[in-house]
């Protein structure tokens, strides 16, 4: 069945019936289902417009018609139909069973039958089912008529082959005989084995099974031997093909080009280059991790330093208070007795030990300042390595634009060498 409701809107449905109200009903039934239906009231008219779109070039996809019609009915219709188009999918609707029709509509190849009164729920699952079956051979027809185009131009300058299910090579182009140095003949009936280097690992080839037999497109460069024992290189691509229901495999097929050994150095060459830029790019990552961790260091430090300097004021702020008290004191008492001289020396004692805190503390501070400044030399440090690494990254970048510009004017270079040889031949 098909999942996508509006592939199936797409296709162009002929319907010819003779009764007005069985017309008008099934044909707002069908136009609410498809894009495109052609309404006919007898058989004449339905095989007129059968054959106007044929010649048209835009032939019908389903024709359903009910038998007894006036001017032809609906047998007689198809019947004629199927002279211009046998394989055009078809649906008989009747409100009688006579066996005489029913053989002559198998021996016409109708694809499904309906009884009158129609059940739309009924017509619905027969047309999602046939309309479904012709939607899949429609796509399987233009698939091959694209494959069929896309081959006749890779003959011309692919190595090509095709196998089985199996592994088989059941086809292969003059391009690829030339390289192998293998005969038609000698290729058909045979696996790939029979040019494969015995410096490729088995795995290898495993996964490339694999991966095809998955139904998807498997792409890759690897070594191949010549019947004379020379070694080449080919950039392939194996495409599986599918049956006309889109869903089992039916062969496969590969195409490759030639790889020379210029443009292998150039492909190992390239590949440092990427790999020396991810380098680059790790090592930028990980200072900018560092300078990350430094930068919230700082943060920390900063933070800490904010606190210490709170708590150094409110120290000063505190022994001021107590100056001033003790001042307030000394001026209102002029003698004092030996416990006042005592309190003195206790306050004295405690200023002296606050005194000495802040010193300790003001110590502190200065360390951490001179802390706070090495960790910003070392940021300053970090980023001047991190603009190193971005200028080295664009100079990569920039080498590797100017390599793929040099792989491109040599491309267009062969290319044009090879439009000259052929124009000398």
């Amino acid at each position: 069945m098909i999942e996508n409701k509006e592939e199936l809107r797409s296709l162009k449905i002929l319907y010819v019936e003779d009764e007005d109200l069985a017309r008008e009903k099934l044909g707002k039934f069908l136009q609410r289902k498809f894009d495109n239906v052609e309404l006919c009231a007898n058989g004449l008219d339905g095989f007129f417009a059968f054959e106007k779109a044929y010649n048209s070039g835009h032939k019908f996809d389903l024709v359903i018609s009910d038998i007894n019609m006036p001017k032809m009915d609906g047998l007689e219709m198809f019947e004629k139909i199927k002279e211009i188009d046998n394989k055009i999918p078809s649906m008989l609707i009747t409100a009688r069973t006579e066996t005489e029709q029913l053989l002559k509509a198998i021996s016409l190849h109708i694809d499904s039958y309906i009884l009158k009164p129609i059940d739309l729920t009924v017509i619905d699952e027969k047309l999602n089912r046939l309309c479904s079956d012709v939607f899949y051979k429609k796509n399987y027809e233009n698939q091959k008529k694209e494959l069929q185009t896309y081959l006749d131009i890779l003959n011309q300058e692919a190595i090509v082959s095709k196998t089985d299910l199996s592994g088989k090579i059941t086809y292969v182009n003059d391009g690829f005989c030339v390289v192998t140095g293998y005969e038609e003949s000698e290729l058909l009936g045979k696996s790939h084995k029979l040019i494969r280097h015995p410096e490729v690992p088995k795995e290898f080839f495993k996964n490339l099974w694999e991966t095809i037999q998955d139904g998807k497109i498997w792409s890759g460069t690897f070594k191949n031997q010549a019947k004379d024992g020379s070694t080449f290189f080919v950039n392939t691509k194996i495409i599986p093909i599918f049956d006309s229901s889109s869903k089992d495999i039916s062969e496969y097929i590969a195409v490759r080009f030639l790889v020379t050994e210029d443009e292998l150095k150039k492909r190992e060459s390239f590949k440092k280059y990427i790999e020396q830029v991810s380098q680059y790019k790790r090592a930028i990552s990980g200072l900018n991790k560092e300078k990350e961790e430094l930068a919230k260091r700082v943060v920390d430090l900063t933070t800490i330093n904010s606190t210490l300097e709170t708590k150094a004021q409110q120290i000063e702020i505190k022994r001021k208070q107590l100056l001033s008290q003790l001042e307030a004191y000394e001026k209102n008492n002029l003698e004092y007795d030996k416990v006042n001289l005592m309190t003195r020396q206790d306050k004295s004692k405690q200023f002296d030990q606050m005194y000495k805190a802040l010193n300790t503390l003001k110590s502190v501070n200065k360390r951490q300042e001179k802390a706070m400044k090495g960790l910003e030399e070392m940021l300053q440090s970090k980023k001047d390595d991190l603009d190193h690494y971005i200028k080295k990254d664009l100079e990569n970048k920039k080498r590797i634009n100017d390599l793929r510009d040099l792989v491109t004017n040599l491309q267009e270079e062969n290319e044009e060498i090879k439009n000259q040889k052929k124009s000398l031949f």
